[in-house]
């Protein structure tokens, strides 16, 4: 896979994997043209770095114009979308480190069990030096077929997340003031993954208008309840394909209508198929 500039390329290209003896972790390699995220957040630390093109990103409702040399790090929960910001699209490298796995890393470095999980202050910043050392670091974790040298980079990369950290989580200043009611909408979504719930259930159990209710809910969390809900099917997919199960039996589990429904929301969140996600660490590349 071409990780340079993608001039002159229009084909969609993702290499996608979950490194052996490294649970809580998944590595991606992408050139995409013409994909296009949809509005949606993680519950993984995302850490990556532009290497070409421009990609257009929108997080913690600003919008950036992303050139090559640019470091992306984004928390649980940070809600964000994108695309092409020109014609030949971009070429990104991203980590995605659940959070138990980023208190052992960061724990190696502060020789702690009891290390703060990290903090960043933006979604995106310029450092050549930076995303130059972290595509490095990327290419032994998602590619080197050796776990010592995946382990020898994850150290390294605990020292690039404390360079571009400010903090713990509880330095982060709440976007909103937490209301109770939304509390119990996102445990309802939570707790009913597969259904398919009412805008008047939710309504119901906050007390409020549909309107008044949906509003409610952006405000807490930065989506609407059916772009959130949308986002735990996607998830429940993701974990039943690493599971093992079939495309399609993991979009009926999830509650989706069919497997193209399932399948068009999978990729305008993960970036690639449900199939290329069920195959991660057999096929190196997948054209999209």
């Amino acid at each position: 896979m071409d990780h340079g500039s993608p001039r002159g390329q229009r084909t969609e290209r993702v290499s996608f994997n979950r490194p052996l003896g490294h649970g809580g972790l998944e590595t991606m390699a992408a050139h995409y043209v013409r994909q296009t995220f949809k509005p949606h957040a993680h519950p993984e630390y995302l850490i990556g770095v532009i290497t070409g093109g421009v990609h257009a990103v929108w997080c913690r409702g600003e919008q950036h114009t992303v050139l090559p040399g640019t470091v992306m790090s984004m928390r649980p929960g940070d809600v964000h979308h994108g695309n092409a910001a020109v014609e030949a699209g971009w070429v990104q490298r991203m980590l995605y480190i659940d959070e138990d796995t980023m208190v052992e890393i960061m724990g190696d470095l502060r020789d702690s069990h009891r290390a703060p999980l990290p903090n960043f202050d933006a979604c995106a910043r310029r450092d050549d030096a930076l995303a130059a050392n972290l595509a490095r670091i990327h290419d032994r974790v998602h590619a080197s077929r050796l776990t010592l040298s995946r382990d020898a980079a994850l150290v390294a990369l605990a020292g690039l997340v404390a360079q571009i950290s400010e903090g713990g989580p509880n330095d982060a200043p709440a976007s909103a003031t937490p209301d109770a009611r939304a509390r119990r909408l996102v445990d309802y979504l939570h707790a009913h993954v597969e259904a398919d719930v009412s805008l008047d259930e939710l309504a119901s159990l906050a007390g409020l208008r549909r309107r008044q209710t949906i509003d409610l809910f952006r405000r807490q969390t930065g989506l609407p309840p059916h772009a959130y809900h949308i986002g735990l099917k996607v998830r429940l997919v993701q974990d039943r394909l690493r599971a093992g199960d079939a495309p399609a039996a993991a979009g009926t589990e999830a509650g989706f209508a069919d497997q193209s429904h399932m399948s068009r929301h999978f990729t305008a969140i993960v970036g690639m198929t449900p199939a290329a996600y069920s195959q991660a660490g057999r096929d190196r590349t997948f054209v999209l």
